[in-house]
């Protein structure tokens, strides 16, 4: 007669009883033998329901978490970079990325370095960020977190390339400068300015 049970009732049978001691337990193991498994389950859940006292607490604290959620959902995160700054260089293109070099006095090799962000952020001195800030117009705090990006590679090396092309290595600002061919008087004029 005991087989006939599902475990289904059986586990009902003891969710129901009074107390669910090691006697009840004992009781139901040894009578349901079948179903022994499903009753420790059940056996452990209901003594964390017991621990842990009425569901009702819960639903006193609903309104203090979600206050609480609020609060943090409207904290900015720090330090994350807008999505403005990770697209800084997008406007300038062609005859843009042409001028914006030509205004910085810098070679366009030495601006797609910057573009790519393959110099130590760290290296760049702050009158260049400020004059690089006013011509690409935006602000000093924009293009440092743009610089302080991990660095890229470029589309067309991917685009062009058989296998993913690694990341160069970032380089500081000056050593950029000195393996650019600028001329004596072209690294005077680009560091014209520079703290």
């Amino acid at each position: 007669m005991n087989s006939e049970k599902s475990a289904e009732d059986v586990l009902f049978a003891f969710s129901v009883e009074p107390r669910h001691d090691r006697q009840t337990l004992e009781r139901y193991l040894n009578t349901y033998p079948q179903f022994a498994d499903d009753l420790l389950d059940l056996s452990h859940e209901l003594r964390i329901a017991t621990s842990l006292g009425p569901a009702d607490i819960l639903a006193e604290d609903e309104a203090s978490f979600q206050a609480a959620w609020q609060q943090y959902a409207a904290v900015a995160p720090q330090g994350a970079p807008s999505a403005s700054v990770a697209k800084l260089f997008d406007r300038f293109k062609g005859k843009a990325f042409a001028a914006l070099a030509e205004a910085l006095l810098i070679p366009r090799s030495v601006l797609i370095a910057l573009r790519d962000r393959l110099v130590v952020p760290s290296s760049i001195p702050r009158g260049f960020i400020r004059r690089f800030a006013k011509a690409a117009d935006a602000t000093i705090e924009a293009a440092q977190q743009y610089f302080a990006l991990p660095p890229v590679t470029s589309a067309a090396a991917s685009f062009k390339a058989d296998q993913k092309p690694e990341t160069q290595a970032q380089v500081t600002f000056e050593a950029l400068l000195a393996h650019s061919n600028l001329t004596a008087e072209q690294t005077a004029a680009v560091q014209k300015d520079i703290e």
